[in-house]
């Protein structure tokens, strides 16, 4: 017989100093790990950018996740991916290892705030760091010595007007403001700029800043203007224009006077900021009612004209009625006049096109409606005049535009008019002479057995069928307007494919970028009857989302507009690059179209 006590014996002592030994190094190994956050500044100015680093020091470390960063009152994360640095230092023998992961931060919201401790899992356990403080000042505020605090560098949005109306233009220019000592070498605006409620154009770009001397709080700094937009109210009310975000590259040491006199250039000690504007919020003022003349949210120097194609028309064909409104104004918001038609005719959807220019600080262009109108008998006809209102807002007042009438002649149709009695000769019968032969033989099986009977018999049933939905079509298409842009959607996007496509060949990324985020963005509205202008992408995500569209087609929307907005900014990529994105596009089309 074997003795197996004292072995079992020692197995089991060596299994228990195995255990004891797992439990004391944990802690150990726990302890082995420090995780310790700290900020750049603790005192920054409102839209001002510091970094939030988050070290992990220690032995042998594996399996490091990415800190996972809470939420962070009063500032904005730039980017949710950090840059990392990794040092290692060995000391009697000892190694240690330290990765220090590094977030970009901007101030929005002045007052002071705590970063609350970021959680870091190493080997499957987690680590927190320490809290910290952050004061975020406005420019201006007064120190504890009684001093105005301002920042070196800042970026400002100006507007010239204060007050508006919907529909009157505002010039929002962008203003880098910077201290004596700092050269500016380079600016990139960051797509993301929310105006919600204001239909935005950009203005004729600035080639060549001029920075030019001004004091503020008693401080000399150095301005300039980098960029213009026009921006028109949707609406009425209280309406905020987010902060503007910006890139610099700036130098410290400036090689010229002129500060802008190396734009874009190179040179030693160059670096780049974020910057971003504080919100703005502009109250809009209501238009006034105006009684006796037709509006068309017609703001600005503008005139209006209308006229017909036509004195002369049969009945049942069509003419057009056209309205042009050009000046110096909100050209794309503008709509129709609603006309009071006389009766006995028939009115189509109006069609409209527009022209714009961007050139100075106005937008100027022009915009057509165009109705097409059929008279259902023949007879004179005559439109009535109309007033139509265009509110001056330097005047703060409505002025009134007289539209004379406009009469036509409908005639009878050449189509339906009778042979004349006096035409009419008789024609002489005369008997049939000669032999006649029948041919009795029969066909092999009756003809009502036979497949081109029954198709013969049965096509004109499928014929009228055909004509009364096409019909209906043409109804809804003429009647409904809503029903044509959803109809005509999918159309509209393909022929926006196609010249993307050929300018695929050029190499124009923003142009390419501009029509796909219109194809999407036109196709969506249709769709949904949203109205044609003054939605941003933030609420067309929301409109797609109410929709109930499928989570996998709702990324992908979100991830092509994101796209256009930044290549439109900062164009990027090559042909492959375009072609792909296209096709990405069209296959985001293909599935709106089945879930909206």
């Amino acid at each position: 017989m074997k003795k197996t006590g004292r072995r079992d014996a020692f197995r089991t002592l060596f299994m228990a100093i195995l255990c004891l030994a797992s439990i004391v190094s944990k802690p150990a190994l726990a302890q082995d790990f420090q995780v310790t956050s700290s900020v750049s500044e603790n005192r920054v100015f409102l839209g001002e950018q510091f970094s939030l680093a988050v070290e992990i020091s220690g032995s042998a470390m594996r399996d490091v996740s990415l800190p996972m960063l809470p939420e962070i009152d009063g500032v904005r994360i730039l980017s949710s991916t950090p840059s990392r640095s990794t040092s290692i230092s060995i000391v009697n023998g000892r190694t240690a290892t330290s990765t220090t992961y590094t977030y970009t931060l901007i101030a929005r919201e002045s007052g002071n705030f705590t970063i609350p401790p970021v959680t870091v899992e190493i080997g499957g356990e987690q680590y927190v760091s320490n809290s910290l403080s952050v004061e975020i000042m406005e420019r201006g505020q007064l120190s504890q010595d009684g001093r105005s605090q301002v920042p070196d560098i800042f970026l400002e949005v100006e507007l010239d007007v204060s007050n508006p109306v919907p529909g009157q233009q505002i010039v929002a220019s962008v203003v880098l403001y910077f201290k004596q000592g700092i050269e500016v070498s380079s600016f990139q605006p960051t797509a993301g700029w929310r105006t919600d409620g204001f239909w935005r154009e950009e203005l004729q770009n600035i080639r060549q800043p001029q920075a030019e001397s001004v004091i503020i709080e008693g401080i000399r700094y150095r301005s300039a203007t980098l960029v213009r937009y026009a921006l028109f109210p949707t609406r009425s009310g209280e309406l905020t224009i987010a902060g503007f975000p910006m890139t610099v590259g700036m130098r410290t040491q400036p090689s010229r006077n002129d500060p802008f006199g190396s734009f874009f250039g190179s040179g030693a000690n160059q670096r780049r900021v974020s910057l971003e504007s504080e919100p703005i919020v502009l109250n809009v003022r209501p238009l006034p009612a105006i009684d006796n003349a037709l509006t068309m949210n017609a703001v600005g120097d503008l005139r209006v004209v209308r006229r017909l194609s036509a004195n002369r028309v049969e009945a049942g064909e069509t003419l057009e009625l056209i309205t042009r409104i050009e000046g110096a104004g909100n050209i794309p918001l503008v709509r129709k006049p609603a006309y009071n038609l006389p009766d006995g005719i028939e009115q189509y959807t109006p069609q409209e096109s527009s022209n714009i220019e961007r050139q100075g600080l106005t937008i100027r262009g022009d915009k057509t409606f165009t109705e097409l109108l059929a008279p259902r008998a023949p007879g004179t006809y005559e439109i009535p005049a109309e007033r139509v209102a265009v509110f001056d807002p330097a005047s703060r007042r409505y002025r009134t535009i007289q539209l004379p009438a406009l009469t036509f002649e409908a005639t009878p149709s050449a189509n339906t008019q009778l042979a004349s009695v006096s035409n009419f000769r008789p024609v002489a019968l005369q008997p049939v002479t000669g032999l006649a032969v029948w041919n009795n033989s029969s066909p092999d099986k009756p003809v009502f057995r036979t497949v081109w009977f029954w198709l013969l018999l049965l096509l004109p049933g499928i014929a009228a069928i055909a004509a009364l939905k096409q019909r209906r079509l043409m109804v809804l298409l003429q009647n409904d307007k809503d029903f044509a842009r959803s109809h005509h959607a999918y159309n509209r996007a393909s022929e926006r494919f196609i010249k993307a496509r050929e300018l695929v060949n050029e190499g124009d990324a923003k142009e390419i970028y501009n029509i796909l985020h219109k194809a999407v963005f036109s196709f969506i509205t249709d769709r949904l009857a949203l109205p044609e202008a003054g939605m941003s992408d933030p609420e067309i995500l929301e409109k797609v989302q109410d929709a109930g569209v499928s989570n996998d087609t709702f990324r992908l929307l979100k991830i092509v507009l994101d796209k256009c907005a930044t290549i439109s900014y900062a164009p990027v990529g090559d042909r492959s690059d375009f072609r792909a994105d296209i096709i990405k596009t069209e296959k985001l089309i293909e599935e709106l179209r089945e879930q909206i």
